[in-house]
């Protein structure tokens, strides 16, 4: 089964747009509204999880299980470096904020690549915590 792509340039977004919606939230959980993306993306992941367009599958399960392993990962690393060190320590919280500043404005950054894949209709595997998509090839293309 093939799915038809709209020619990139003739037209502004030719990704599917439940993949642009789906790293749009990704960013929105992260910055804007923590948990009630989060909420957002988990339904679109489960109510659109066999959609035809494996695009929109993949963009929904990256988006999804980065969510969960990110979100999972930042909170429970922060929460232990301040109970190992305490809460009067002043390295535990040098430690804590670059810590979580840096892996979430890393998680910010693959997020804007991730909606820069989606908007121009590629797909897109996120570093560590992405799942690794067997259905796509996920490599460049080849020069002729």
């Amino acid at each position: 089964m093939s799915i038809e792509r709209p020619d990139p340039l003739r037209h502004a977004v030719p990704g599917p747009h439940l993949a642009i919606a789906a790293e749009a939230l990704f960013l929105i959980n992260l910055m804007l509204a923590p948990g009630l993306a989060f909420l957002a993306l988990m339904f679109l992941w489960i109510k659109h999880r066999n959609h035809p367009d494996p695009l929109v599958r993949n963009h929904l399960r990256q988006t999804g299980w980065t969510c969960i392993w990110g979100g999972t990962l930042l909170v429970s690393l922060s929460v232990a470096i301040f109970v190992l060190g305490g809460f009067d320590n002043p390295w535990s919280w040098v430690i804590g904020v670059l810590y979580f500043t840096f892996v979430h404005s890393g998680l910010i950054l693959l997020g804007v690549l991730g909606l820069s894949r989606a908007v121009n209709g590629r797909p897109w595997r996120y570093p560590i915590f992405g799942p690794r998509e067997p259905e796509l090839d996920l490599s460049p293309p080849k020069e002729h």
